[in-house]
């Protein structure tokens, strides 16, 4: 077949690493790599030299324009994703979006109604789900090993500082990170409980990230740069040739320090969620981990599946069907337990981003483009996802207040089947 042409649509860090330099390499002889798009002038330059693209534009609608475009890769910021994403479907592109698809419940809401009628993929970055040992725990459930899913718990454990120095920490921009950096495992608990949220109470704030009166507004000009734990050298690396010197614009600072920024997202966060067909989910998040790693159990009807993040099996625990009387009543058999090998991708090449989901995606991706199946993250699952972190960072603004995503505006309820 023909090699798939593709332009990226926001050339920052996830552009070039990710899908940028795996479509030049690793897929080079499936894919062309042909276009550029970045609103600054300097980041698109860095860009187009180090993928070795001569065609660039300075505005996303002139790249979807380019009739040589088969399929756009969106890594813009987070508030952008929505236009960007309509256009590209009006214009007829298969789409790679990344997460969240949109920051409002009115722009989650249109992409919706678009994605229904749209004749071509949208393929969400939910990379999550490509990952060996996500997939492995979604196998287990979908193989009936653990009967109905129920309830699930989850825990995202992340050291988190960079969200609260860039663009992510304000909500006008992100939806806020429980929006942003939650919508992964949010999007998962969907996954795994192949259920429709409807309802979600949350709490949650700044309990590490708080201001310092010994730090100072930026990094670079800080008297505690020697000492502090969170300094970093934005001159330095990608990072450094992508923004230093760049135009410094509200949505892309990068050097801003951690704790006096002008936040208005959470740090952590406790969610319940409720689904239309009566599972339920827990969920906490927590900005200030000393470690990454997300920790899953899936309960069901007929036994549980657990795990952490980058170990290699997850375990299952069936429930025993007899029970033994004991004095005053009855108790149940322990279940029969076992573990469940995962696959674990070496190395910070092509398969190991995200625990290789990266490399999944984009398998997805070529095999969705060329019509031999869906995609395994649809539009409908980034919007389910990004609905819900919305209504999350709502219920924390308003005190842990139990908000049903119907009364947020939340149209996909309506046709939900």
């Amino acid at each position: 077949m023909a090699k798939i042409r593709f332009g990226i649509i926001g050339v920052g860090s996830r552009g070039i690493r990710t899908f940028g330099r795996h479509l030049r390499g690793a897929y080079a002889d499936r894919a062309e790599l042909i276009a550029l798009a970045d609103v600054d002038p300097h980041r698109l330059g860095v860009a187009a030299k180090m993928l070795e693209v001569d065609k660039t534009y300075a505005s996303h609608s002139q790249l979807i324009d380019d009739a040589g475009v088969d399929a756009v890769v969106i890594t813009t910021p987070d508030y952008t994703h929505a236009a960007i994403a309509l256009e590209a479907m009006d214009a007829g592109k298969d789409v790679i979006c990344e997460k969240p698809v949109a920051t409002t419940i009115d722009d989650a809401n249109r992409l919706l109604e678009a994605g229904r009628r749209f004749g071509k993929s949208f393929q969400v970055g939910f990379v999550l789900r490509y990952a060996p040992f996500f997939k492995g725990m979604h196998d287990a459930i979908v193989e009936g090993r653990i009967g109905r899913p129920l309830f699930a718990t989850a825990v995202d454990n992340r050291a988190g500082s960079g969200y609260f120095r860039s663009w992510h920490r304000l909500r006008q921009y992100s939806g806020g990170l429980l929006n942003h950096k939650s919508g992964h495992t949010l999007d998962i608990l969907n996954w795994m409980l192949d259920g429709i949220p409807t309802a979600v109470s949350a709490t949650g704030g700044v309990a590490h990230y708080g201001p310092r009166d010994w730090a100072g507004d930026y990094c670079s000009s800080c008297a505690a740069a020697g000492v502090c734990s969170e300094y970093i050298d934005f001159t330095q690396g990608l990072m450094g040739e992508l923004f230093h010197g760049a135009e410094i614009r509200g949505d892309s600072k990068t050097d801003v320090c951690v704790y006096n920024s002008d936040k208005d997202t959470v740090d952590h966060a406790s969610l319940n969620v409720e689904y239309q067909d009566g599972q339920r989910a827990s969920y906490g998040l927590c900005l200030f981990a000393p470690y990454n790693q997300r920790e899953l159990g899936v309960t069901g009807t007929e036994g549980k599946v657990e795990g952490r993040e980058g170990e290699d099996r997850v375990r299952l625990t069936r429930r025993a069907p007899d029970r033994v009387r004991f004095a005053g009543g009855y108790r149940g058999q322990p279940g029969s337990e076992e573990y469940l090998a995962v696959d674990q991708p070496g190395g910070e090449g092509v398969a190991g981003g995200h625990g290789g989901g990266d490399v999944g995606l984009l398998d997805d991706c070529f095999a969705a483009f060329e019509g031999q199946r869906d995609p395994v993250a649809d539009l409908e699952a980034g919007y389910w996802s990004a609905v819900l972190g919305i209504a999350a960072e709502e219920s924390v603004a308003r005190g842990g207040q139990r908000l049903t995503l119907a009364e947020m505006g939340v149209a996909g309820l309506q046709t939900a089947v």
